[in-house]
């Protein structure tokens, strides 16, 4: 492909890819709450009590995109990004997790990325994954709300292509919330699968945004300065 380095694609840009030309489209799907800054990325069905990255944002509110890659005759979710600022990336980080503070060894993988089970990834504030961890304990199976609202409105924006979800706590469940809390859900790539997320900084060394890979495309992250 033409461009090795990511970078935040403009809506209908075209690359090259193995014999054909791939179209990228850049989709809006909200604002993501962030009231502690406290970032975790994880499949919302099956992992909403993965630790939130070891970097600690800015609490507040952040435009959220996703970039599909049209691919012949589909279409994928190749990045989602959280904008937190519009500076431009001068290298890329990658985002890990906090090592376990009881064990001294363990397998590397396990402070990085994440794994997809029911072919969706999120972006979720921790105190806000915290509570809706609270919610599925509280309520009966026959009154979880979670799961229908997410699948309801993911199956719906899929008969379009790439679907996602933005579940409001107070709105959607009914939670008694004293700020809002949201969660902003998407398809993962071609399906489960093992991802990572990156930290993009720029040349005043502020984090300006946040990006989960779904290995659609084969860009690169690097970590030295971009373009040097």
């Amino acid at each position: 492909m033409r461009f090795r380095s990511f970078r935040d694609f403009e809506d209908g840009e075209i690359i090259g890819g193995l014999g054909f030309d791939i179209i990228l489209h850049r989709r809006a799907i909200g604002e993501l709450v962030l009231p502690s800054g406290r970032l975790l990325a994880c499949d919302p069905i099956a992992a909403l009590d993965t630790e939130p990255f070891s970097v600690q944002l800015e609490p507040g509110v952040y435009p959220t995109h996703l970039i599909i890659a049209e691919l012949r005759d589909e279409k994928r979710c190749a990045y989602a990004v959280v904008d937190l600022l519009s500076s431009d990336v001068y290298r890329w980080e990658l985002a890990t997790l906090p090592a376990p503070p009881d064990q001294t060894i363990f397998d590397k993988r396990d402070e990085v990325g994440y794994t997809v089970d029911s072919s969706l990834g999120a972006f979720v504030d921790g105190e806000t994954a915290a509570d809706l961890l609270n919610y599925h304990q509280l309520v009966m199976p026959e009154d979880n709300d979670f799961e229908r609202h997410i699948w309801g409105r993911v199956n719906k924006r899929r008969r379009q292509g790439v679907g996602w979800a933005s579940l409001d706590l107070c709105r959607d469940l009914k939670l008694p919330c004293t700020d809002d809390r949201n969660l902003l859900t998407f398809d993962a790539g071609f399906g489960n699968g093992y991802y990572e997320t990156y930290i993009g900084y720029d040349s005043d060394d502020e984090i300006t945004s946040v990006v989960t890979d779904f290995e659609v495309l084969d860009l690169r992250f690097p970590s030295f300065p971009i373009g040097t």
